[in-house]
Formats: structure tokens, sequence, C-alpha cells
């Protein structure tokens, strides 16, 4: 339990078997979206078992609202609270961890990018397919992933031609996410929004002094989403380059040669705080 009664997160702390050869290192998993401490298809079970193995404690918890922990679900931009709970709660239970790491997925990703610069024991953050989506992005991304690749899909031509596509209606579609994506819409539906997603995860990744490593999947939305938002926004290369990508990977990276690909990455990214 993280916390006091009646308002506690519940987490699971995975430890080295044995304590002298845990590392100075703790690692935090803030979990992305509507998922608890076990994660999509036992991810985060799995990546905490291996790094424990590699002599790195590793938390696991669920968010206010989430799994077993009570009380409302914040939005992920105000989860900081919750993070650096668990951050105390992983320091007090293993004193040798001097230096943190959190590692996140989708908006899992975005929160400890946000939280990260206001926590000094933060090193490092793994970012797992970061969420930054704006309406720009999102459209942006479909003309060149989705749309891009029904053209070039046989079935799509098979079903245009046998008449089981609304032609005008597809046209229509992708002509609206394509201004969409270079920014035609009304600006009065901003007005008096604060600034965007994108443009506030960018100036945190170009001004954070920590190490930022990015694990992103070639089969993703969100993902795509995040790299042109990225560079929409002008974000150094440097800050976003010689992460780990995995073609052929989903959102969640379902297939475990691909899990275990970026557990791998994880404990290399870790091996070098």
């Amino acid at each position: 339990m993280i916390g006091e009664p009646g308002s506690e997160l519940v987490g699971v702390l995975t430890q080295p078997a044995e304590a002298a050869r845990t590392k100075d290192v703790g690692v935090v998993i803030v979990v992305g979206g509507p998922q608890t401490r076990v994660g999509s298809h036992r991810q985060f079970v799995l990546m905490a078992r291996a790094l424990a193995r590699a002599g790195y404690a590793c938390l696991r918890f669920d968010y206010t609202g989430m799994g077993d922990s009570p009380g409302p679900r914040p939005d992920f931009e105000r989860a900081g609270l919750d993070i650096r709970r668990a951050c105390d709660a992983m320091v007090a239970a293993v004193p040798v961890c001097r230096k943190l790491a959190l590692w996140g997925l989708c908006d899992g990703a975005s929160a400890a990018l946000f939280y990260a610069p206001d926590d000094k024991r933060v090193a490092a953050v793994i970012a797992a397919n970061p969420w930054a989506r704006s309406d720009a992005t999102r459209s942006a991304a479909l003309v060149s992933g989705h749309y891009g690749s029904r053209l070039r899909s046989a079935d799509f031509w098979k079903k245009l031609f046998a008449g089981k596509v609304d032609v005008l209606a597809a046209v229509r579609e992708a002509l609206g996410h394509l201004l969409q994506s270079r920014g035609r819409h009304d600006p009065a539906s901003e007005a008096g929004q604060p600034e965007d997603l994108p443009a506030r995860l960018a100036g945190v990744i170009a001004t954070w002094g920590g190490r930022l490593r990015l694990q992103l999947s070639g089969r993703d939305l969100t993902a795509a989403e995040f790299e042109i938002a990225m560079d929409r926004c002008g974000l150094p290369r440097d800050r976003t380059e010689g992460g780990l990508r995995i073609n052929d990977a989903d959102h969640t990276f379902s297939d475990p040669l691909h899990w275990e690909a970026a557990i791998a990455d994880a404990r290399d990214a870790l091996a070098r705080l």
C-alpha cells in the first residue's frame, strides 16, 4: 500500500532475489490509459520481473481510481501527485536507490515526462509511444498512414471496383483529414484554449535535463502522431532520435518478441545511468 488508509494506492514492488545485487536505480512503471498495474497481456508484470532479474527494483501501481486504488481517476496531466507518491514509496522501500527511472506507455509516458522536471531523483524517462494527440496530428497520421495503406491494399481496390466503397464519402473524409492535418480549421474552435498538448510536451522534452529513451511502434497511430507533433513543434532531432523502433509492433507490443525487445532496450538504457 502506498499512502494513507482510505486514499492509498495499491502497488507491487518487485526486487532482485539477492538484495546485494540491487542497483542504485529504481524503476517506477507509469501505466497508460485505462490500465492497471498488470498491464495489457501482463506486460508490466513481465517487465518488472525481467528488470528485477537484472538487478533493478521495480514498482508498478494503480492510479487513483484505477484497479484496486480508490478515488476518482485523475486526468493523465494531473497524475503527478500519484507518481510522486509512488516514487517516495520506492525510495523508502529500497534505500539503495539514489536515482529513479520512469517507464511509461501512451499517456503514462506523457505523464512521466510532465512529472520528471519536478523531481530531481528522476534521472531518465523511457517513453513508449507517448500520447501527443491534437486534431491536426491525428489527421496527419491518418493521411500518411491509414489512407496510404488503403491505397496500397489489393482488397481496397477489389471492393472499389465491386462498388462496395462509397467513393464520395471516402473522398470527403480523406480531404477533411488532409485539410485538418494542415491546420485548416476554424480558429474560433481553439479560442480561449490553453497551449496545445504537443507544444507543451515538446517544451518539456527540449528543456528537461534528464535522459529520454523513446520506444516507438511502427504499426501505431499514437506513435505516428507523436513523431509528427514533435517535428511540427521544431523539437531538435537529437532529443528524439536514437531510440528503439520496432516497425511491426502495435501500440502495446503485444507480440512477445516485440515486448522482449522493449524490455531489453529498457535494460540497456538503465545500464547507462
